[in-house]
């Protein structure tokens, strides 16, 4: 269920969050579902590359040379862009056996703390550090040493900023319903625990 501005009556209209606010949580959630969603299209890649190997090596006597780096590479990147939608989705690990007896307002401010003292400042030193990398890689033009492939490093160098990017968007909706929590003493939207 799902709380939007006009869902919380008209006498509590003066202390409600703008409507903006809202729309910036409805707009970045919307943005890591879909991008979750399209990066799990990669599995699909996965799933016909590694078909396509077992067929040629084991009927035609003849494997490739790039299945095995292009998939390694395919399932990392799709596991590190997939972090926002994971916690779009509120699938990151957590410790249930302390988290459940928090209130609401208690588990909102946990979590507003833990976005701005650690979680942020990681993500801005990943992507700080993950740039120089890749521009590294790409002005050298590195090549990996896996395979006889030699894939190009660089396209999968970039994943690493670009999930810390994609991560702190979706961070950013997380602390607006931290606020919400903290302020209301109830979750912006229930989620459902996701048992792995």
């Amino acid at each position: 269920m799902s709380v939007d501005a006009g869902s919380l009556g008209a006498g509590r209209a003066g202390r409600d969050f703008p409507p903006v606010y809202y729309a910036v949580i409805r707009v970045i959630d919307g943005f890591s579902k879909i991008t979750g969603q399209l990066i799990s299209l990669t599995m699909l890649f996965l799933v016909l590359s590694i078909s396509y190997e077992v067929v040629a090596r084991y009927f035609f006597r003849a494997p490739t040379v790039w299945v095995f780096e292009s998939s390694t590479m395919a399932n990392g990147s799709a596991f590190m862009l997939g972090c926002a939608y994971a916690l779009y989705k509120g699938a990151h690990v957590r410790t249930d056996i302390f988290w459940d007896n928090y209130s609401e307002r208690t588990k909102g401010i946990i979590d507003l703390v833990s976005y701005l003292v650690l979680f942020f400042p990681v993500m801005i030193t990943i992507m700080v550090i993950s740039i120089d990398d890749v521009i590294h890689s790409y002005v050298t033009g590195e090549r990996s040493q896996e395979s006889l492939w030699r894939a190009i490093m660089w396209p999968f160098r970039a994943v690493i900023p670009v999930s810390a990017f994609l991560f702190m968007i979706q961070g950013v909706s997380e602390v607006l319903k931290c606020l919400y929590q903290i302020r209301y003493g109830r979750e912006f939207e229930h989620r459902k625990k996701l048992e792995v």
